[in-house]
């Protein structure tokens, strides 16, 4: 009987040692080990740079030229570092770049040179390339509407197409599906949708007060301009201007740019562009 004690007792004491020894690995000694660490002052390893932060360095000095050379270090600088923390800077610069290049009268592969003949005129031309005389205005830096026999205009070749972001609050243009640039809207007042909604610019306004003005007249130059969805109530416009007293008025319904993004898009798009609501 007292053998059979001895031995339940020393089954006990080796269970209960067991255990003891796997909590002080388990719990005990790794909290030991981070004191003793802090206490000598050992700190995490520093996590390698990022290689994008670099990289993006090393284009700084090309992103103020609007060059197709620069074009191309911002593209492969996005598709290879997507998830760089650099990477909205990188898309805000080819942008810029992409509406500049658009937008300049320099020749490209991207645009066709035209000679005008007798009887063109600007919105001719632009009804034949499937483009907007006010996009071959501001493209050739044309101070006139009228034309001479032999001059030559640039014609940018676009296939734009919209896509307007509840969520992310941006209208981003596109070419053919490729990026062209995003803008940021300021106010987003429009009916509410479900899902991903499929529409298209249904017209192109340009106002004066309360008149619909033509492009080419004397009052163009200082009009509004809206570029109206097919979607019921929904337009995309420029922020208006400053109250005399400089306060800000009241920001309209519909998708509300700064002045400047709300003109280039005008420019950008015409009657039937694809717009993707999403």
């Amino acid at each position: 009987m007292i053998a059979r004690v001895i031995v339940i007792l020393i089954l006990v004491v080796a269970i209960l040692g067991g255990t003891a020894y796997f909590g002080y690995e388990l719990y005990l000694k790794p909290r030991k080990l981070d004191v003793e660490e802090k206490a000598q002052g050992v700190v995490a390893p520093t996590p390698p740079p990022d290689p994008s932060l670099a990289a993006f360095e090393a284009l700084k000095p090309t992103l103020e030229l609007n060059t197709p050379e620069a074009q191309a270090a911002l593209q492969t600088f996005l598709e290879t570092y997507p998830e760089s923390p650099m990477a909205s800077a990188a898309r805000a610069a080819l942008g810029r770049i992409n509406a500049a290049m658009i937008l300049s009268p320099s020749p490209s592969p991207d645009k066709t040179l035209y000679a005008v003949v007798k009887g063109d005129s600007l919105v001719k031309i632009a009804s034949k390339f499937k483009t907007g005389a006010e996009l071959l205005y501001a493209v050739n830096n044309l101070q006139t509407i009228n034309l001479r026999i032999g001059q030559e205009l640039a014609i940018p070749r676009l296939d734009t197409s919209l896509v307007i972001d509840r969520a992310a609050k941006t209208v981003t243009i596109q070419n053919a599906g490729a990026f062209v640039r995003e803008y940021p809207i300021k106010s987003l007042k429009i009916p509410p949708t479900s899902g991903t909604v499929q529409t298209k610019v249904s017209d192109k306004l340009a106002m004066k007060g309360d008149t619909r003005v033509a492009f080419g007249t004397k009052d163009y130059e200082g009009s509004e301009r809206f570029v109206m969805l097919s979607l019921q109530g929904v337009m995309l416009r420029g922020a208006p201007a400053p109250a005399a007293d400089g306060s800000e008025p009241p920001l309209p319904p519909g998708i509300v740019l700064e002045p400047a993004d709300a003109a280039e898009i005008f420019l950008l798009t015409t009657r039937g562009t694809p717009v993707t609501i999403k």
